[in-house]
């Protein structure tokens, strides 16, 4: 896991592509096409993208308009904005007519980094997980990112992309297969304890799981990239008669954590632990890594965590 690349990079390259294969799809954006590596789609696209300026509110209304009007419409902005100032918009006009409009929401989580809390998206998993009809994808990585662009498309409906700023470590192969709705399974050696984790703390879940192996404690990561819905079948089966379950996320614990353990108490999965990492607090600034190691989402706090539990 040397190399790095943004997911918003993945994501740019997978949306020039699917434009030059679907002609039903646009783009709006709120002042950030720059910042979701664009340009080329720009350049190659004009008459399908459309900018908005620093108005999500305008802009989400706009998108469901068009996806009324058969688009398949790719919203970018940033996290903070959308899923709290564009809220009502999300819900109300592409929710629930159950339209085609696709969220892609940058700076989510932590990746906001040094712009501080203003413009971290630690909440939004937690937020958009409640609305009815919504689809809601996790990119670990760079591929996962690029490979989620078509998977949102083929969907019916809203989704929610949640995408990140800087580079962070490529996670899979580029012939890796996803599929809605299914989690991967990055670290099987064993069942002392059952790491979930979504969005850049997959790398570092894989990097613990790795350093835990060489003490004799045999853990699973999951990437539980489809936060909605969740793959219940294999999280419960994989749980079952595990000895500690810890999720990780960078942001809010009642995002990927608490929807964790509603499943596994609805299906009566019940670990000797459990244990949800990520944020009670609001952010602070720093890098990316930085504020992983803060918050206690790195390699290092996984390992300790996991560590607390034997």
């Amino acid at each position: 896991m040397s190399k790095m690349v943004s997911t918003r990079t993945g994501f740019g390259t997978g949306l020039v592509e699917l434009a030059g294969m679907r002609d039903d799809v646009v783009t709006t954006s709120a002042d950030t096409y720059r910042s979701f590596a664009l340009n080329e789609f720009v350049e190659k696209y004009p008459d399908r993208y459309f900018e908005f300026g620093i108005a999500e509110q305008g802009m989400l209304t706009a998108s469901a308009a068009m996806a009324a009007e058969g688009c398949c419409v790719f919203s970018v902005g940033y996290s903070p904005f959308l899923s709290m100032r564009g809220l009502e918009q999300i819900r109300t006009f592409a929710a629930y007519p159950n339209l085609n409009v696709k969220v892609a929401a940058g700076l989510s989580g932590l990746s906001g980094d040094t712009d501080g809390v203003t413009h971290q998206g630690t909440e939004d998993i937690g937020i958009v997980r409640t609305i009815p009809n919504m689809a809601l994808l996790c990119p670990a990585d760079a591929v996962a990112a690029k490979a989620f662009v078509k998977m949102a498309a083929d969907l019916q409906g809203p989704v929610y992309l949640r995408l990140g700023r800087g580079a962070t470590p490529v996670v899979y192969e580029e012939n890796q297969r996803f599929e809605f709705g299914k989690a991967i399974h990055v670290r099987c050696y064993g069942r002392e304890a059952v790491i979930v984790a979504c969005g850049p703390c997959v790398a570092e879940a894989a990097r613990a799981a790795d350093q835990l192996k060489e003490e004799g404690i045999m853990v699973t990561v999951l990437d539980m990239y489809t936060i909605k819905p969740l793959d219940v079948a294999t999280l419960a089966g994989c749980c079952e008669g595990a000895v500690s379950v810890i999720t990780v996320e960078d942001g809010t614990v009642c995002g990927l954590g608490s929807a964790v353990a509603e499943a596994l108490m609805e299906h009566n999965v019940h670990p000797k632990h459990f244990k949800r990492l990520g944020m009670t607090t609001f952010g602070t600034a720093g890098s990316l890594p930085e504020l992983l190691g803060f918050f206690g989402l790195d390699s290092k706090g996984i390992v300790e965590s996991v560590q607390s539990l034997q």
